[in-house]
């Protein structure tokens, strides 16, 4: 189903043209200047998987047949992967604030083993979850495509962070300019 869009998705759209020209994959176009500095960081994550799952069936040469639960299952990653992230992160925080210097009152050496020991117990249990939804996404491709998915992942996970940190120094930059105004 196709949606029309509008106001930042239109930008997406920017910057879903930009990742098609720049990919190294899809690199037969000339780069198309685009500023994707308008986008936040979670705009930008959407327009990614958005990518990739537009290009995913070409780039990796999946079959119709493998194009359904292939999708099901990228899908199954990547929330395993965001919801760990999600989780380590509010560990951190909580870690962070046990230990500062500064804190009004520090956590005790006990309290501070039982979160670390929430946070190795929790990247066990990630690095378990996430290998076992590879193992299920492999288990629909062929040694090929298994590659290729790698590549092509590793490949938008860099272009991703590049733009992300555009992003967020334009942010910045705005931020400046509305506060010298």
């Amino acid at each position: 189903m196709m949606r029309l869009l509008s106001g930042p998705a239109c930008a997406g759209l920017t910057l879903v043209a930009l990742l098609a020209t720049q990919s190294p994959v899809f690199a037969q176009a000339p780069a198309a200047p685009a500023d994707p500095g308008d986008l936040r960081p979670a705009e930008i994550q959407r327009l990614f998987d958005a990518y990739f799952v537009m290009e995913a069936q070409q780039t990796l040469g999946l079959s119709d047949q493998q194009y359904a639960p292939f999708l099901t299952r990228l899908k199954a990653l990547q929330e395993t992967r965001r919801r760990h992230l999600t989780s380590r992160a509010a560990l951190l925080v909580d870690l962070a604030r046990m230990s500062a210097p500064r804190a009004a009152r520090t956590a005790d050496d006990a309290a501070l083993k039982a979160q670390l020991a929430a946070l190795q117990e929790l990247e066990a249990r990630s690095a378990a979850e996430v290998r076992k939804a590879y193992g299920d996404l492999d288990a629909l491709l062929d040694p090929r495509q298994q590659a290729r998915f790698r590549v092509f992942e590793d490949q938008l996970e860099r272009r991703k962070l590049e733009l992300m940190l555009r992003a967020r120094q334009n942010a910045r930059q705005q931020r400046l300019q509305r506060r010298q105004q």
